[in-house]
């Protein structure tokens, strides 16, 4: 009989970068932003990660066709990061991934972080 997850799992710290248009920033600024709130938050360094996933809802807007360039923003060495991209649910498959990482035991800290930066990032063809 399969069993739940409830109680094998907590959520530690959690950050956000500032919400607004952000010309100043790009992706990679924006996910740096938050991780480092984040990571202040649950009082870990990033040593103590064991995986993480990046949400994004477009990736060819956003950041890319892979999860490289966070990884590396995030000096995510020997880590894998796995990116998801679907659509609106883009951040719950993500934080579900976390979740279930460290509720199967695959990992003691998991992260799970999400970037949108709609302006500023594609420009139609002349």
């Amino acid at each position: 009989m399969a069993e739940g997850i409830r109680d094998k799992v907590a959520i530690i710290g959690m950050g956000c970068a500032r919400f607004g248009e952000r010309w100043d920033s790009d992706t990679e600024k924006l996910i740096v932003d938050a991780y480092q709130e984040a990571i202040a938050d649950a009082g870990i360094e990033t040593s103590q990660i064991d995986a993480a996933w990046l949400a994004t809802a477009v990736d060819f807007i956003h950041c890319g066709p892979s999860a490289i360039p966070p990884a590396m923003a995030l000096r995510l060495n020997n880590v894998g990061v796995t990116k998801v991209e679907n659509y609106c649910a883009s951040g719950t498959d993500a934080f579900r991934g976390a979740v279930y990482a460290v509720a199967s035991g695959a990992a003691d800290i998991a992260l799970a972080v999400g970037v949108e930066k709609l302006k500023g990032t594609w420009r139609p063809s002349s």
